[in-house]
């Protein structure tokens, strides 16, 4: 028997990597201030760099919590060595950052939205947002110059999702 209610822990375990992140920028305030008050410059300085590492990090951190999907579509995303793999439940396909062109985010039928990968391979690899292992490609898409993660976010958790393009190579 559970005292936590699932919706709760289902919260908690979605957002433990932020809790444990804002709990390492509070221990860095702590300590600068602790340092200010002391005035003990060694205090202080490690102080403000946990505390500006803790900031760099909530954000990263938050922008990586939007972009995951819960995983329910069929296929699972793999990427290994700058290549990026889809074993879906017909067919599969395997992709180079190198060779990719455009990157699209579209509404899906059967999906809640897919990714398009764009490559000059030939045909285009779809990929469903919610297939397992997805939220790997957001590592994979931060690599690319020019792919502005924050409207990529958005786009993503934005309720309908319209088709538009998120990236392409200049």
């Amino acid at each position: 028997m559970s005292f936590i209610r699932p919706p709760v822990a289902a919260h908690f375990s979605k957002w433990r990597e932020a809790y444990f992140v804002v709990f390492f920028l509070i221990l860095g305030i702590w300590l600068f201030l602790r340092g200010a008050a002391t005035l003990n410059l060694v205090l202080q300085a490690l102080g403000l760099v946990l505390s500006l590492i803790g900031i760099i990090l909530l954000r990263t951190t938050i922008q990586r919590i939007r972009f995951r999907r819960a995983q329910k579509a069929p296929g699972m995303v793999d990427v290994t060595e700058r290549e990026i793999s889809y074993f879906g439940p017909m067919s599969g396909k395997t992709v180079s950052l190198e060779s990719l062109n455009k990157i699209e985010l579209r509404e899906s039928e059967a999906y809640a939205a897919i990714w398009v990968l764009h490559n000059s391979d030939g045909d285009p690899m779809i990929v469903p947002t919610t297939a397992k292992g997805a939220n790997r490609l957001f590592d994979a898409f931060t690599s690319l110059s020019g792919v502005k993660i924050d409207a990529l976010v958005a786009a993503l958790n934005k309720t309908p999702i319209h088709n538009q393009v998120i990236w392409k190579r200049n």
